[in-house]
């Protein structure tokens, strides 16, 4: 069956997740159960999520969480971040805390220009273009007036125009090159509609317009984040060591492109995260930070480390063209309240707190990095997500959480912690116990058949009772147990791991052994009177020790931790547990 399909954009929404469901899931039911779930109840609030894009069938959730105690600038924020990275708002709000016994973070407005383009071909003469255009410049203003007299009014608008020869490049290439203020508006649909008005009125017959667009690289659009105290005041065991270890770790992102993509994806982790919260356009500051990294042709770091004269100074620049009017940040009920925790900030100040998130976020790794090591803060924040990816319990959270406080935290490690406590919790028997060890037993017959292993029901029994009496000096083993082999395999006795199903003392052979008494009845009564001697005989000594021909020379508290698991094991042998 073809999945090419006409006009869907004009199904309903239940129409659409109804073709999709035929045509791509063979569980059906369970994929509609997973695309429900996440739609709101609020039908108003719903229809506004849906109306954010086209061919909406759901909402995708993303963990909204702040960071608190940042000092920006001698004002005090907690700054809202949504991303799904474990360990990048504990580490943003660990770095806002110890800046802000420290001076804060202090940041400046650099510029707020932002760039729109007309691209067009010219195949005539240059001094006939640029007299057109000198000509004509004070008319592409005018062609706007419409479009910008509500942002003039603002104090934005178009800064300037200029003619750009690009034919170097490319033959009888042009632009139009174009500057604008757009205050706290990003400015995407006013920029792009001064730019088609202008180059509606610039064009003629000879001028072919290819493209108008704004730009996302915004050099001048330009924001500075900067710690810095003196060297003693970073603390630790060593602060002269760790800022040369840190400075280091900047100077090698500065000139080692593969380093520096990683690092400024770093600081990315923190500023795309307010950026999403406040409804701007992560994309865009993505792609005008990676390619300001690079204009100087080497992808470099976005972030700068000084130490002089006994002072550690930590800075960023990085554009930032954002808004906090207008878009997503009008509509979106999280991104409205993200700009009221904010404090409702103009659009520069909105520069400045990102860049100071961004900056602690590349802080945070880099100490990390030249300290403990990456992963281990970040896999202590991995842990939550690597215990629901198994659905653990509250408790199980608690007691593997409290279990990874001291302890390095991998994937494989979680698991198998995890794995530990999910294991059935072993009945282990009390062999000295003896009513209940007569019960069990007396529950078996000459037709019981084992779980495991050759022995009937009565030659189990009087196995039981022969390997006590080795414990109790009537059946003598001529085994030799090395010390060696005593050091390594005495530990077993106090884990909690039991017998191996398959386990077989050197000293047992191969084929059951022959029966000595006359019924089951009578092979009880022979191990409940060998386990009284077991005891009496230990009461007598208390300083005996008695060789176990697999274990060696065993006391009376190991023998009766051996005489546990013995028992446990041939127990299940035939289901008695």
């Amino acid at each position: 069956m073809s999945k090419i399909i006409s006009g869907f954009s004009k199904f309903s929404k239940d129409e659409k997740v109804d073709w999709l469901l035929k045509n791509y899931f063979t569980n059906s039911s369970e994929a509609l159960k997973v695309i429900q779930q996440y739609w709101n109840d609020d039908e108003k609030l719903q229809q506004l999520h849906d109306d954010f894009i086209e061919n909406t069938i759901t909402n995708f959730y993303m963990p909204f969480g702040v960071a608190p105690n940042f000092v920006i600038n001698n004002r005090e924020y907690t700054i809202p971040m949504v991303l799904e990275e474990s360990s990048v708002v504990a580490a943003a709000s660990l770095v806002g805390k110890f800046w802000s016994t420290r001076g804060g973070f202090k940041t400046t407005v650099i510029g707020t220009t932002k760039i729109g383009q007309i691209h067009f071909m010219f195949a005539g003469k240059k001094e006939d273009l640029k007299s057109y255009f000198a000509e004509n410049k004070t008319e592409l203003f005018a062609a706007t007036a419409s479009i910008t007299q509500n942002m003039e009014k603002r104090g934005g608008g178009i800064l300037d125009i200029k003619l750009v020869d690009k034919t170097d490049k490319l033959a009888n290439y042009y632009q139009l090159h174009i500057t604008f203020e757009t205050k706290d508006s990003m400015g995407a649909n006013f920029i792009n509609s001064c730019l088609e008005a202008i180059a509606k009125k610039f064009e003629k017959d000879d001028i072919e317009i290819v493209m108008s667009i704004l730009s996302n690289y915004v050099p001048e659009c330009l924001v500075r984040a900067e710690v810095s105290c003196k060297i003693e005041e970073l603390g630790g065991e060593n602060p002269q060591k760790f800022a040369e270890k840190f400075y280091q770790a900047v100077k090698i992102a500065e000139i080692e492109p593969y380093r520096a993509v990683t690092h400024n994806k770093g600081i990315m982790n923190g500023i795309d995260a307010v950026v999403l919260a406040t409804g701007n356009d992560f994309r865009a500051i993505e792609a005008g930070a990676h390619a300001y990294a690079s204009r100087s042709g080497t992808y470099t770091s976005l972030s700068h480390c000084t130490i002089h004269n006994g002072v550690f100074k930590f800075w960023i620049e990085i554009p930032l063209a954002l808004g906090t009017v207008g878009g997503l940040t009008a509509l979106h009920p999280m991104a409205k309240f993200s700009l009221e925790l904010l404090q409702k900030p103009s659009a520069r100040v909105l520069m400045q707190i990102i860049a100071a998130a961004g900056l602690a976020q590349n802080f945070a790794a880099l100490r990390a990095l030249t300290t403990k090591g990456i992963q281990h803060g970040h896999m202590k924040m991995h842990l939550q997500n690597i215990l629901n990816q198994f659905d653990a319990t509250v408790e199980e959270k608690e007691e593997i959480t409290a279990y990874f406080d001291k302890r390095t935290v991998s994937h494989s490690a979680v698991v198998e912690k995890l794995k530990s406590l999910r294991k059935p919790k072993v009945k282990w028997v009390d062999f000295l116990d003896f009513d209940t060890i007569k019960y069990k037993l007396s529950t078996l017959s000459e037709d019981s058949k084992p779980v495991f292993g050759q022995m009937n029901a009565q030659q189990m029994i009087e196995h039981l009772s022969a390997v006590t009496q080795i414990a109790n000096g009537n059946w003598n083993i001529n085994v030799f147990v090395s010390d060696e082999k005593t050091a390594r395999r005495k530990p077993f006795l106090q884990t909690e791991n039991e017998l191996q199903t398959g386990f077989r003392a050197s000293f047992i052979a191969d084929e059951p052994i022959k029966l000595k008494f006359s019924s089951i009845e009578i092979a009880i009564d022979d191990l409940l009177y060998q386990l009284q001697s077991f005891l009496l005989v230990f009461k007598r000594d208390k300083n005996r020790t008695v060789v176990h021909p697999f274990f060696g020379e065993l006391n009376f508290e190991e023998w009766k931790k051996f005489q546990v698991k013995h028992f446990t094991h041939h127990f299940k042998q035939f289901d008695l547990l």
